[in-house]
């Protein structure tokens, strides 16, 4: 599948003749043609950002149109097409959507989970500042009630330190 997909200049792009050839579309790349035309028609602001005119030159040495589409343009058809290998790729698309999607939960539910876990550390630093400031208090009324006994004993021994 990835011969599907071409970088034009940064751009990464499949072209409906690809499309074509790739799904064995029933009823060829006209119909193909067709339904893009339809769906540019229906969703003018869509059709405009996703498809894009083009050509291709044929075996017999005719340039014929063709589109290139974006990824979303691609899906938007394909998920639109029959048969088996239309069906195997909207299954492998499935498939990608949903992992992306348990990546997209997993990261959700670790963000919460660290989210959380930051919160719970700032209560617990504001706790052990708390505690600190208590400690800071207690230890300064300690200096206090030292310097008071000390100075009691030497008022009592007329003990003037000299």
């Amino acid at each position: 599948m990835n011969d599907l997909v071409k970088n034009d200049n940064g751009e990464l792009l499949v072209n409906s003749k690809t499309v074509f050839e790739y799904f064995n579309v029933k009823g060829g790349h006209r119909y193909l043609l067709k339904k893009i035309s339809d769906l540019m028609d229906s969703e003018p602001e869509f059709g405009e950002q996703n498809y894009f005119l083009s050509s291709y030159t044929s075996p017999q040495n005719k340039v014929l149109k063709c589109f290139n589409m974006t990824r979303d343009g691609f899906t938007l058809l394909t998920m639109g097409l029959t048969g088996e290998k239309a069906r195997a790729w909207q299954i492998k698309f499935i498939a990608a959507f949903n992992e992306m999607e348990k990546g997209i939960l997993n990261v959700d539910s670790e963000m919460t989970r660290l989210a959380n876990q930051g919160m719970e550390l700032k209560k617990l630093g504001s706790q052990w500042s708390k505690f600190g400031h208590d400690i800071s208090k207690q230890k300064k009324a300690h200096d206090q009630s030292v310097v008071e006994l000390i100075g009691k004993v030497q008022g009592t021994l007329d003990f003037k330190g000299e």
